[in-house]
């Protein structure tokens, strides 16, 4: 891993931090609670901050947690440990909401303020402002993290070719939608730098020369990250296949089918001891290995099936909010940006085929 300290490397800093402060300018100016879903975020981490333990969901109820009390609970513990000493009691008065809030819509002309307050001057960062803050602090530094990876990866994938890893993180890390939430309390950010850094453990473990095979702790690190990654997200699940196409390749390469057999349990180990736990909760409380019965219900689910109509216009918003649509879904960039945007996604898209 020379290319670490190689000639690059301040180059690579320079992005790393430009992108911090990217990050905390954005973790400043968002007024609280003006980012997606970020309210419900909030309710979690102060109820674990509370030394209240998990949220318990119910299909019929829910409490400020909303949806998000379903979701795996790594960033919130994270977020709730760093703000648990900070007196919170002053949440009420700085959660009230705007009862004219157009939300989800970015192309309906109505008001953009999810919090009635979001207008007038910033809060004081004391109380609950500043446990907010300190997890967007968390998130910043989760996608320090996640660049970190990119290079890495991409310097794996380059060999030899700095500008391409230089210009692969340099995407990521001035995409105006990663930077927005990587300022705000979005437990995204912590299944985004899990599985990025699952994702260059796996590349370094496939570039292995084939007379080297992993010895055992190369593959109990990737059952941590993919333990971590288990415990961030349920998506994170996902990146198991991925590991296992990984394996079934270097065994194929070796011509070694043992490989499977030496790396299951190094691997397996770590994501039972780290992420089981919480699995085998949501089935003793809900019946439902995944807790997704009753963030559906909560969510709601889709009354009338998807049509192709539909189906665009969700991709519009897809597409809106992959590269940068900020508040709750409804302040979108200028329009020029996203035809700029899907003019280079073109050339990405024939450099692939290429």
């Amino acid at each position: 891993m020379t290319y670490l300290t190689d000639r690059a490397t301040p180059f690579a800093l320079l992005i790393l931090l430009s992108f911090a402060l990217l990050g905390v300018a954005f973790s400043l100016i968002v007024p609280p609670f003006e980012s997606p879903d970020e309210l419900y975020h909030y309710g979690f981490v102060r109820h674990v901050a509370g030394g209240n333990g998990l949220p318990v969901q119910s299909a019929t109820s829910s409490g400020p947690w909303e949806q998000e009390g379903s979701q795996a609970p790594l960033y919130y513990l994270l977020a709730g440990a760093l703000s648990a000493g900070v007196d919170q009691a002053d949440f009420d008065a700085l959660s009230v909401r705007n009862p004219h809030a157009n939300i989800g819509d970015p192309l309906y002309p109505g008001n953009k303020n999810r919090m009635l307050y979001s207008g007038g001057p910033p809060p004081s960062m004391t109380g609950a402002n500043l446990a907010l803050h300190l997890g967007r602090w968390l998130s910043v530094v989760l996608g320090l993290i996640t660049l970190t990876a990119t290079y890495a990866t991409a310097r794996l994938a380059f060999p030899g070719r700095t500008a391409a890893a230089l210009g692969a993180v340099a995407i990521v890390a001035f995409m105006p939608q990663f930077g927005f939430i990587a300022g705000s309390l979005n437990n995204d950010n912590m299944i985004t730098a899990m599985a990025a850094a699952t994702v260059f453990w796996l590349a370094y473990l496939v570039a292995l020369p084939p007379e080297r095979e992993p010895v055992w702790w190369e593959w109990a690190v990737l059952g941590v990250l993919l333990g971590l990654s288990a415990l961030s997200k349920l998506q994170g699940l996902g990146l198991g296949l991925l590991a296992g196409m990984a394996a079934l390749g270097m065994a194929w390469q070796r011509h070694d089918w043992r490989l499977l057999l030496r790396a299951f349990l190094p691997t397996a180990l770590p994501i039972l001891l780290i992420a089981g736990w919480w699995y085998a909760r949501n089935l003793l409380l809900y019946g439902d290995l995944f807790g997704l019965s009753n963030l559906l219900e909560i969510n709601g689910r889709r009354q009338q099936p998807l049509t192709w109509d539909g189906f665009w216009r969700e991709f519009r918003g897809l597409r809106y909010s992959f590269w940068g649509l900020f508040g709750w879904f409804n302040i979108l960039l200028p329009q020029w940006i996203y035809a700029a945007l899907d003019f280079l996604t073109l050339i990405a898209l024939a450099g692939l085929g290429w």
